[in-house]
């Protein structure tokens, strides 16, 4: 899951858990304003085995395992059925407020938000099983109730179906958007590389073009005059080797590419990055579009960032290619990390909580020291981005 589909799911999760904390609430000033149970202690302890819980699920935040929701259901399930137990007999068809109120509702939240559209309805359903068993329970044979008595029952059951399966949707609507927006992110990335690439190679050629290929052209068209010539002086060949001498020279200094008008303590972000190849298991392919200098201190963290997260992932992601790119933007130096892994499911805020030394320290902690942000997209099977964003100069 990615940092902003795990923001969107917690956005939802959030008010999940507002209207948890209110049915609870509820229920709790109907079991307080009518204490006339047919078995007080089996409510009051069904009362407090909520409030208990919706105090976890506080604390997890959105976080909740696959068990953990198990329970949840199975509470709110129970929570309906205590209802049929513990409301004095016919009570819940004779107008007497029922003591679960909307409380197992946020199972079908939960479950919708969690696994889908299908995970919302099958907890709905179970719900809705737990409402009608409810009505026996409280001496009520379900063959015994009337027309308008069956369309009230039915119509909550119908109601907690709908509450997962609407949330379901929305939940998986939200994901495919985000997995929309990723790709295209991702392939507008793809070709502002080849741009750089192709920009890059043109103003190489350019630069052949105007001296190297020039100077070959003068070399040849004057050795082929010195070769018809019975009488060739040596002048004219040493200039030729000369001339020659000079390109090879030039275009060496081409290819290497050595900084021109740097900066005065500054260095070479292109440089840094390339010196990261040197140490690959995994093929590495770095572009920076343009000239980019950095104070060395700056340099420093942010290589060590970079390094820290090409070891992540020839640690852990299963890659077979690493992309680096970099760019500067109004004073912002960006730098992402991509790799083709198996990628994995982030969560920031459990992170931060459990302090791993990789994620909050090496990187994060380095980027942060320098007035920069760090963001990290990943999901399971979709390999992984790593976003640096540095200013260029000393905000403080």
């Amino acid at each position: 899951m990615t940092d902003r589909s795990h923001a969107s799911r917690a956005g939802l999760a959030r008010g999940a858990l507002v209207f948890r904390w209110v049915a609870l609430a509820w229920m709790s000033t109907i079991a307080l304003g009518g204490g006339d149970f047919r078995r007080p202690v089996l409510a009051w302890a069904s009362l407090l085995a909520a409030l208990v819980w919706t105090v976890w699920i506080s604390v997890r935040r959105g976080r909740e395992n696959r068990g953990e929701l198990a329970i949840d259901l199975a509470l709110c399930g129970w929570l309906l059925l205590a209802s049929g137990l513990v409301v004095p007999e016919d009570g819940v068809i004779r107008g007497r407020p029922f003591f679960a109120t909307g409380y197992p509702v946020s199972a079908a939240l939960a479950w919708g938000i969690a696994f889908g559209v299908r995970g919302g309805l099958l907890a709905g359903a179970v719900l809705g099983c737990g409402l009608i068993a409810s009505r026996p329970l409280n001496g009520v044979p379900l063959g015994a109730l009337e027309a308008p008595e069956i369309q009230n029952m039915m119509g909550a059951v119908v109601n907690y179906i709908a509450a997962g399966g609407a949330v379901g949707l929305v939940s998986r609507l939200l994901a495919n958007s985000e997995r929309a927006v990723r790709e295209t992110t991702e392939a507008l990335m793809n070709e502002r590389e080849k741009a750089a690439r192709l920009a890059e190679r043109e103003t190489m050629a350019r630069q052949i073009h105007d001296s190297v290929l020039q100077s070959l052209s003068l070399v040849h068209k004057r050795g082929r005059e010195l070769a018809t010539s019975p009488d060739v002086p040596a002048a004219e060949v040493e200039k030729l080797a000369d001339v020659a001498a000079r390109q090879e020279k030039d275009l060496r200094a081409l290819i290497l590419r050595p900084p021109e008008d740097i900066p005065q303590g500054k260095g070479s972000l292109r440089q840094a990055l390339e010196n990261l190849r040197d140490r690959e298991v995994v093929p590495i392919d770095v572009t920076v579009v343009g000239s980019i200098w950095l104070d060395g201190h700056r340099l420093q963290e942010a290589s060590a960032a970079v390094k820290q997260a090409l070891d992540n992932v020839i640690e852990h992601a299963d890659a077979t290619k690493i992309n680096i790119f970099a760019e500067e933007d109004a004073g912002t130096v960006t730098i992402t990390v991509r790799d083709d892994g198996k990628g994995f499911n982030f969560d920031a805020r459990r992170f931060e909580s459990e302090q791993k030394a990789g994620i909050s320290r090496s990187m994060k902690g380095r980027i942060e020291d320098l007035g920069g942000r760090m963001r990290i997209e990943t999901a399971p099977g979709e390999g992984t981005e790593v976003e640096f964003r540095v200013p260029v100069e000393d905000e403080s």
